[in-house]
């Protein structure tokens, strides 16, 4: 079996990789900065990884890294990477220069280290993950964007330097993917950042990217606006530097206020690994103030015998399992009236106690949806609940946007008004803790 080495490995673009070459049977050794992320990741893949702790800023972790490949390595895939938002002057200095650090200098200690294997070894492929915006700039991310042109300036020049040597160097550069960057991301804009126009899933820029390491290409693009944004840049400079900032703080920025965080530039975030992003773009967010503590509401989502009785649709539960609501875990349910009902399940993707539930809810043959839940105390004694929901396969997804949302708001503030009901009428009545 072919042996790969993938840096972020614990998120977004380099897990939906590692995902993928595991279901192909590949030997993975995964490099990520939070050990207990990376065992995570590796009890989700099902197989035994090498596993390094590691940033890929430090060269000593990067080698240490590449000697602990047992035998020939057959190719590596470099996805870590940071970003910062806000204005070039309101960025601090050492925000600016640890987001380069990573996102540059660690593509160059992984590069290094690959073809300095390669040689050794009479060949191998390199895939780095670049990005649409190390073509273009944008406005509120030049620590990444400086990065990133840095990035496809680096592979140009070692494709050129390995030309028939038998090492392969590709570049896939993604438009916007829904992953946890942005939510992970500094930012000093009062805002946090997210995806911009059509968003593709992590899945979708894996598949391109497993696909370079297969059949080697100089640059692969991986989204379906990336060529006419390439185009207007290079064409049509001042049109587009005129319409580029209205459109980045309509679309690339997201309208909820948070305060101003080095994210995780300098050090992991906590919570499970996830390939996608908290939120979900264009989706419209119920919200509904509720009278009782998160701890409250908390434990109403972990008593899975209840779902059907603030779902709006479900009909039944048939089954829980004992470690709900853990990430993984599964309620095995039935929608729909009787007799006609539908039994399928919902699976956690992400659980955070008393502050997020994501929930990937299955009704096969109608499609399957992600439904992202929200907690934000407001008081000692109540809380801010939020839930947005859309369809990510099946027929419900053919449906245009606009008439899925239609649908699905009037269903979710019914379903915030149970769900409020039920952790009220326990907290007053003392049946939680």
């Amino acid at each position: 079996m072919p042996t790969y080495l993938i840096t972020g490995a614990t998120s977004g673009i380099g897990l939906a990789t590692a995902s993928m070459l595991a279901e192909r049977g590949a030997d993975l050794v995964l490099m990520g900065r939070n050990l207990d992320s990376l065992e995570k990741v590796q009890a989700e893949l099902g197989q035994a990884c090498v596993l390094v702790a590691g940033d890929v800023r430090e060269t000593a972790d990067v080698e240490r890294a590449f000697a602990a490949v047992p035998g020939p390595l057959d190719g590596v895939v470099h996805a870590a990477a940071v970003a910062a938002y806000g204005r070039f002057e309101q960025i601090p200095p050492d925000v600016f220069t640890a987001t380069v650090a990573t996102t540059l200098l660690g593509t160059i200690a992984v590069a290094r280290a690959a073809i300095t294997r390669f040689i050794a070894q009479g060949g191998g492929r390199l895939v780095v993950v670049g990005s649409l915006l190390g073509d273009i700039s944008v406005p509120y991310m030049s620590p990444y964007i400086t990065a990133k042109w840095g990035v496809h300036g680096l592979v140009r020049t070692l494709q050129q330097e390995t030309r028939g040597s038998g090492i392969d160097i590709s570049l896939v550069s993604p438009g916007g993917v829904d992953t946890p960057i942005y939510d992970n991301a500094a930012t000093y804009l009062g805002v946090k950042g997210q995806a911009p126009g059509k968003v593709q899933s992590a899945q979708e820029c894996a598949t391109r990217v497993v696909s370079a390491l297969h059949r080697p290409r100089r640059q692969v693009q991986s989204g379906p606006l990336n060529r006419i944004a390439r185009v207007g840049y290079r064409l049509v400079p001042a049109v587009f530097d005129a319409a580029v900032g209205p459109v980045m703080r309509w679309q690339g920025l997201h309208p909820d206020p948070v305060a101003a965080t080095p994210g995780n530039v300098f050090s992991p975030v906590s919570g499970e690994p996830r390939m996608q992003g908290q939120r979900m773009k264009n989706t419209l967010i119920v919200h509904r103030e509720v009278n009782a503590p998160a701890k409250a509401v908390w434990q109403v989502l972990t008593d899975g015998w209840t779902y059907a009785t603030w779902v709006v649709g479900a009909s039944r539960v048939r089954d829980v399992d004992a470690t709900w609501p853990a990430t993984g875990s599964r309620i095995h349910h039935s929608f729909g009236p009787w007799p006609a009902v539908i039994q399928d399940y919902t699976r956690v993707e992400r659980s955070e106690p008393e502050r997020e539930l994501v929930l990937k809810a299955r009704g096969w043959p109608v499609g399957e949806a992600r439904v992202v839940i929200n907690l934000t105390p407001t008081g000692a004694q109540s809380c801010r609940l939020s839930i947005q929901e859309d369809a990510i396969a099946g027929p419900g997804k053919g449906l245009p946007r606009t008439l899925r949302q239609t649908v699905i708001g009037p269903r979710n503030t019914e379903t915030l008004y149970r769900l409020a009901l039920i952790a009220e009428g326990r907290y007053r009545n003392h049946d939680i803790a």
